[in-house]
């Protein structure tokens, strides 16, 4: 089995916070984040060779960052250290020897929050991983591993995070396939998120659902989706917005959301052109396309809808970059 060059230097992998489903794209659609101060938004991954006799010679997991208090005591029960050994499983059925590493996870983003906090940890992981053994997957090869480790955690395999968080942008993947596209996201937009600083875990939120979908129901969602993409390929931004309704989850998870419903109503008085829940919750955005409004809508969020200090709130435009190399 060949062996790969040993590198030295540490290497950190940064991986933006997305909101899934978009409501119009109910497990297919997802946003890559980027809050317009800077704030870096997402999972930190850094990765540096074993150093000492006291780290062993088996993969090395240290915790850090505002939610690490959250994660797992046991580095076996983080989903980090289960990605480091699947690609080290993956490198080895290619005939390839990798060395186990210390594995630093900045963990930025919140657990349950409905920013693909998970996903997040996930592709900086891996692609961490990719870029450390100089590529040794394919995109695509990492891409459907980096898939099929989200769905350990979600209970389903859905890309609406993953590929974001991946390749940035807003990214159409349709369920049941590793396929994933980029559509154009309007110049003008922002997404204003706010996390009120509570935890709303996404097998409770997939639990209220419907196992089916009144056949109505699927028509409309169907016919709008498309519409939706038909819209921002034609640089038609309004009736873009205008799409930007959730038929399938909205209306059960909704109640799983305490203020929801007041901020939806606010907000569209304020001037948003769309209000959603991101994800599962407890997150939500507001689409606006003003800069008043969306101070506005940044102000009456963390009057209102913030629970606690560990809320915030960020005014934000598209990732366009993606996962990236963090100096």
């Amino acid at each position: 089995m060949a062996i790969l060059k040993k590198r030295t230097h540490p290497l950190t992998v940064y991986a933006p916070a997305s909101i899934g489903n978009m409501s119009v794209g109910f497990d297919a659609l997802g946003l890559a984040l980027a809050p317009m101060d800077g704030t870096l938004l997402g999972d930190m991954v850094q990765l540096k060779p074993l150093s000492s006799p006291q780290d062993g010679n088996d993969w090395l997991l240290e915790l850090d960052g505002p939610f690490a208090h959250a994660l797992p005591i046991d580095q076996e029960d983080n989903i980090v250290i289960s990605c480091c050994r699947a690609y080290q499983a993956a490198a080895a059925e290619g005939g390839k020897e990798i060395a186990p590493l210390k594995v630093i996870l900045n963990k930025r983003l919140p657990i349950g929050s409905g920013l693909g906090s998970s996903a997040s940890s996930i592709v900086a992981a891996l692609e961490g991983l990719n870029r450390w053994n100089d590529n040794l997957l394919t995109t695509r090869e990492v891409f459907a591993l980096m898939a099929r480790m989200e769905g350990n955690i979600s209970g389903e395999v859905h890309l609406d995070n993953v590929a974001p968080c991946l390749f940035g942008g807003l990214r159409l993947c349709p369920p049941g396939s590793q396929q994933e596209y980029a559509l154009p996201w309007p110049g003008a937009w922002r997404a204003v998120i706010c996390w009120p600083g509570t935890e709303l875990m996404t097998r409770k939120a997939r639990s209220v659902l419907p196992d089916n979908v009144p056949r109505k129901t699927a028509v409309r969602h169907g016919a709008q989706f498309a519409q939706f993409v038909h819209a921002l390929h034609s640089g038609n931004t309004k009736l873009a917005a205008a799409c930007i309704v959730d038929h399938i989850a909205e209306p059960y998870r909704r109640k799983l959301l305490p203020g929801f419903d007041e901020a939806r109503s606010r907000l569209k008085e304020l001037g948003a052109l769309a209000v959603g829940i991101s994800g599962s919750g407890p997150t939500i955005f507001a689409l606006v396309d003003d800069f008043e409004v969306a101070s506005k809508t940044r102000a009456w969020l963390d009057e209102n809808y913030r629970k606690n200090d560990k809320g915030f709130v960020h005014v934000c435009r598209a990732d366009l970059g993606g996962a990236r190399t963090i100096d």
